[in-house]
């Protein structure tokens, strides 16, 4: 859950505020159909009751609008392979560590990766770390050629 209004006052109209909610769920399986709506209904009820156990006992009333996101809406929008946003189809032995691909093609020399579905791994600080050791590999080796 997250308040940008706390770090930045320009992320809500003055006297309002803004939260985003991301609840980790599945990926798109061909073999089994999901009913989303069900989901996504069940899931919002979930975060507003907790909410309100927090403290939040009239949330639902100050809430002008919303925008719910699932796998289906990714994997369309975002054209993210089966809407898995956490880069992770199947996370096994080989989706970890060392064994997650790596952020260097090794046919095409001088295609990189970087993301959750690469080297070190999903979620945001990884994301950005992965972003950070592609650009110094780059540099390092566009120094290395001069």
């Amino acid at each position: 859950m997250h308040a940008p209004v706390r770090s930045d006052p320009e992320a809500a109209p003055p006297g309002n505020d803004t939260i985003s909610v991301a609840v980790a769920t599945g990926h798109l399986d061909k073999n089994f159909k999901q009913d989303w709506d069900k989901i996504i209904d069940r899931t919002r009820r979930a975060v507003i009751d907790r909410l309100k156990r927090q403290g939040l006992v009239d949330i639902e009333n100050h809430i002008k609008f919303e925008i719910c996101h699932s796998p289906e809406s990714w994997e369309n929008a975002c054209n993210i392979s089966r809407g898995s946003v956490f880069g992770s189809l199947g996370h096994n032995i080989f989706q970890m560590g060392y064994f997650r691909p790596h952020n260097r093609h090794d046919k095409y020399k001088n295609l990189y990766f970087a993301g959750g579905s690469t080297h070190p791994g999903n979620g945001i600080p990884n994301v950005l770390l992965s972003a950070k050791l592609v650009s110094e590999r780059i540099f390092k080796e566009i120094s290395a050629e001069k």
